[in-house]
């Protein structure tokens, strides 16, 4: 589908006739990729332009691992399937500080794990095998192998046309109703070209073609930025992860905490660890810049770093695929999709932190967004305003919450045992939350393949529901208030919880470590111990796993099903009693610490003085002294 433009004439009147499309999408990797199967999977002409080498297509790219929405979106409108089935599963995230020095781990660290793993009963009880790999079957991919299976998948589709030979050199945007004009040309100059187009979708990722060339880049002013450097290593086979990395729950469950992206926490920096098909691992550090002295090294911090934990010494140089690195990590646009008909996605709009894998899942979510609202106003010509601001501030929301989540892990705080849990808690309810709009979106993904012209009521219903909610700022219970509110309520939360814990390290009186494993027939910690967890031998928050009632599991049939409508009530009330509680039982403890202060030195161990009250006067009355 075209349109009749007003935009201006190509500058090059040597230049061939511009290529019509409805929709041009700048950029190849993962979210380029997607962006344009989307467009084309809703009977759009999409234009996909890039400039692929055999260097960036083998590239060992970070980004492996599945979380959220990414799985979803992947599957269907990434006809990825049959390769993510194939890739390695991914069991569940695992965090943990306090490893530094040792050979395993123990009783004496901080731990917070959940295990994604379902019973098999409630897998049985999902008749839609597809929906039940969209809506569970996270897993942790090779990013070459799967771009280069979405590049095949482009290739074959005929609304989309593979440009992959040229570099984005101009965007002209179309005045009022007028399409984009963009220039594109062989670095060499051997080819050039120009495509005319209703929207433009940057996936350039850190070039940032279009926030830089509109300026919507937004400065970091805070003080917090960090560096990530990361390498994909072979020959890391399962007889490196002995019983060390083995984890017992109470009811006698023993998992290995390597089956799940594991995420070890340093004083200012922390690693992740990623198991990859074919006996492969991604191995990251990333690191608060303010706490490494200036000049340092990438590459010499990142084995520095290694090499300060013996369990990791089956890492060595000799089996590194590829090594990268990110001097800025974050940044921010102020601008995700704007009226004047043109969007950025994936990196080139906005990262926070490789921290819970955040990147891809929230990327594809706001593309899913932007096609909604792009599809509309080239069909009809209606521009959905209302719908596209909230879109925008709730993205920015969201980007300020996953912020907030690993903002202040990388300060003194981390090693207090109950900011480790409660935050990590906190953390827990966002993801928990939002996970009836997963549970909607993986249902309206499975059932129409990202094709609206397969809508059924139903499915519309669906959608026109998601495109208010799948947002992390926008999930139950919290979907009727702004979303800018509830990521500055979040971030309070995350900064008040780091403040008392730094106080309670700075005043001698840290709290002890602490353990919570979660799973998901055992999701919730047991803060009702955290009074008395301090005397405790094993201070340790894991319960044991429940049988839940038959009516409580999923089908896939179900609208609003009770389990994930409850979740996000449920976890607000847990987080809302641990922080009262952290509140509380701060200030008493800083109180005493200052009365205590308060005693002059030399009279802590003297007898202190009772009063004498004053002799009674008149007949019958005894006198003390």
């Amino acid at each position: 589908m075209t349109r009749t433009s007003d935009a201006p004439a190509p500058a090059d009147p040597a230049a061939p006739d511009p290529m019509q499309a409805d929709v041009c999408v700048i950029g190849a990797g993962i979210v380029g990729l997607f962006n344009a199967l989307q467009y084309a999977k809703r009977g759009l002409s999409v234009v996909l332009i890039d400039h692929l080498t055999d260097r960036g297509m083998a590239s060992y790219k970070v980004g492996e691992s599945l979380l959220v929405y990414a799985n979803a979106f992947l599957r269907t409108i990434g006809e990825l399937d049959d390769e993510l089935t194939r890739s390695r599963g991914k069991l569940g995230f695992w965090m943990a500080y306090g490893m530094e020095g040792r050979r395993t781990f123990g009783d004496d660290i901080n731990e917070w794990g959940f295990q994604a793993r379902l019973p098999q009963r409630w897998l049985d009880a999902i008749p839609d095998r597809m929906f039940a790999r969209t809506m569970f079957g996270d897993v942790q991919i090779v990013r070459p192998d799967i771009e280069a299976a979405m590049r095949a998948t482009v290739r074959r589709h005929r609304r989309i046309t593979f440009i992959d030979n040229g570099h984005v050199r101009d965007v002209q945007m179309g005045s009022g109703t007028g399409d984009h004009l963009i220039g594109w040309a062989h670095p060499a100059g051997a080819e050039h070209g120009t495509v005319r187009a209703r929207w433009v979708i940057d996936c350039s990722g850190r070039a940032r073609f279009l926030a830089k060339k509109l300026g919507h880049d937004v400065p970091l002013t805070d003080g917090f930025a960090s560096t990530a450097v990361w390498a994909q290593f072979k020959n890391c086979t399962d007889d490196v992860f002995d019983q060390r990395w083995e984890f017992r729950f109470p009811d006698g469950e023993r998992i290995r905490r390597d089956q799940d992206t594991v995420h070890l926490w340093g004083e200012g920096y922390w690693i992740w660890l990623i198991r990859l098909a074919d006996d492969r691992i991604s191995v990251g550090v990333s690191y608060d810049r303010s706490r490494v002295p200036p000049g340092t090294r990438m590459k010499e911090f990142f084995w520095e770093v290694l090499r300060r934990y013996p369990l990791l010494d089956f890492l060595q140089e000799a089996d590194v695929l590829e090594f990268r690195a990110y001097r800025d990590v974050q940044h921010i646009t102020d601008t995700f999709v704007s009226e004047r008909r043109y969007a950025l996605s994936g990196d080139a709009s906005s990262i926070i932190d490789a921290y819970y894998s955040q990147g891809i899942s929230l990327s594809l979510c706001m593309s899913w967004h932007v096609a909604n609202i792009a599809e509309r106003d080239i069909r009809d010509g209606a521009m959905d305003l209302d719908y596209l601001r909230h879109a925008n501030r709730a993205a920015v929301a969201d980007w300020r919450i996953m912020r907030s989540m690993i903002k202040h892990k990388y300060g003194p705080a981390i090693s207090d045992g109950r900011f480790f849990v409660i935050d990590h808690l906190l953390d827990y309810m966002v993801f928990g939350a939002a996970l009836l709009g997963r549970y909607r979106i993986s249902r309206w993904l499975a059932e129409t393949g990202g094709d609206t012209s397969r809508e059924t009521p139903t499915q519309l219903a669906l959608r026109k529901g998601l495109q208010r909610r799948l947002f992390l700022s926008q999930s139950t219970p919290w979907h009727r208030r702004d979303p800018q509110w509830v990521a500055s309520v979040i971030e309070r939360g995350h900064a008040g919880l780091a403040r008392r814990a730094a106080d309670r390290v700075a005043g001698g009186d840290p709290h002890p470590p602490v353990k919570a494993a979660l799973r998901a027939h055992a999701a919730i910690p047991g803060i009702w111990r955290l009074p008395t967890i301090r005397r405790r031998a094993r201070r340790d928050l894991t319960l044991r796993a429940i049988k839940e009632p038959a009516f409580m599991r999923l089908k896939g049939t179900e609208t609003r099903p009770l389990a994930l409508a409850g979740s996000g009530p449920m976890l607000v009330l847990l987080c809302t009693t641990s922080i009262g509680f952290d509140i509380l039982d701060t200030a008493v403890r800083k109180l005493l610490r200052r009365r205590r202060a308060a005693i002059p030195p030399g009279d802590a161990g003297a007898p202190r003085a009772v009063p004498i009250p004053a002799p009674a006067q008149g007949p019958g009355v005894r006198q003390y002294a």
